[in-house]
């Protein structure tokens, strides 16, 4: 039993006759007094009664009639659904916290400005996480900060965002010079969860250092982290992309460490193995400009 024989059944439940069934589906008659022979054959039943040259449907017959429909109909839905979004192009961008907060949205935007036809949808998560989604084929393409290290996963680099240690203004370690780690330890630290503090280079380097650190808060937004730092005397390891808002505002300030200064590498990643639409290489296109304009080269 074939699809094409569920076709046959169901015009000739609707037109009552073979002939007329025949015509609507623009085959011989021979073919659909075949098909539906062989539909009987098959199941050992009989679909048909034959009064007076018209066609009943046996009780069983209904059944199938039921069935017939259900699936034919659920095929028309599929074959619609995919010619509709079959003409757009669709991307699935994955993006660490600093990435998808500060330059992801205004990207978007520019991308969806040049293709109108697009859809898109973004995750955005800790580096960890987001390099186990494109791993799994569940992202199409990412832009993360940090270390990655995956050999099925092609990683390129884009810029560099520098790491800064941040307090609120009028912290009591405001207006130094230079910030001695002894007066670091005085104050407690506010962290990001595991997957993204694992990665950050700065608390690294500052507990490799010697430095025992406090952690009084530890959070997965980077937004509940710069709240925490207006009310507190806490200290935070930031990107110094994700603060530079709150620092010309004056409401945060960068604290100095002369002797110090840790950059890390924004980068996109994607599986090797990843089908290359025209969406993602548009995707590639703009974000090769905005790099270029960042940087004054181009890096894909």
């Amino acid at each position: 039993m074939t699809f094409h024989h569920l076709e046959v059944f169901a015009a000739v439940c609707q037109e009552k006759t073979m002939h007329a069934a025949a015509q609507k589906l623009n085959i011989s008659q021979p073919a659909i007094s075949k098909s539906i022979a062989d539909l009987e054959k098959y199941y050992g039943i009989k679909l048909f009664e034959r009064i007076n040259h018209r066609l009943y449907l046996t009780p069983i017959g209904e059944i199938m009639r039921g069935y017939a429909l259900q699936i034919l109909g659920m095929f028309q839905d599929m074959e619609d659904e995919i010619n509709i979004q079959g003409k757009h192009d669709h991307i699935r961008i994955g993006a660490s916290v600093s990435v998808g907060t500060r330059l992801l949205p205004p990207f978007m935007k520019k991308l969806t400005e040049r293709l109108d036809r697009m859809t898109y949808e973004v995750v955005v998560s800790n580096t960890s996480e987001i390099e186990q989604l494109v791993n799994d084929y569940a992202l199409d393409v990412a832009i993360v900060e940090g270390y990655v290290d995956n050999p099925d996963l092609v990683v390129r680099h884009l810029f560099e965002d520098e790491l800064v240690m941040v307090v609120r203004a009028g912290h009591p370690l405001c207006g130094k010079e230079e910030v001695s780690d002894a007066e670091l330890q005085q104050y407690p630290f506010i962290t990001r969860e595991d997957g993204s503090r694992k990665r950050n280079q700065l608390e690294q380097y500052l507990q490799q250092q010697g430095l025992v650190l406090t952690m009084n808060y530890s959070c997965t937004s980077i937004e509940a982290i710069k709240q925490a730092l207006l009310y507190t005397d806490s200290i935070s390891v930031l990107s110094k992309m994700m603060v530079a808002e709150e620092v010309k505002k004056g409401v945060l300030t960068v604290l100095p460490r002369n002797r110090m200064h840790l950059k890390r590498s924004i980068r996109l990643i994607y599986h090797k193995n990843k089908y290359i639409s025209p969406a993602i290489k548009a995707f590639f296109a703009l974000l090769d400009e905005e790099v270029a304009q960042r940087e004054g080269k181009t890096m894909i």
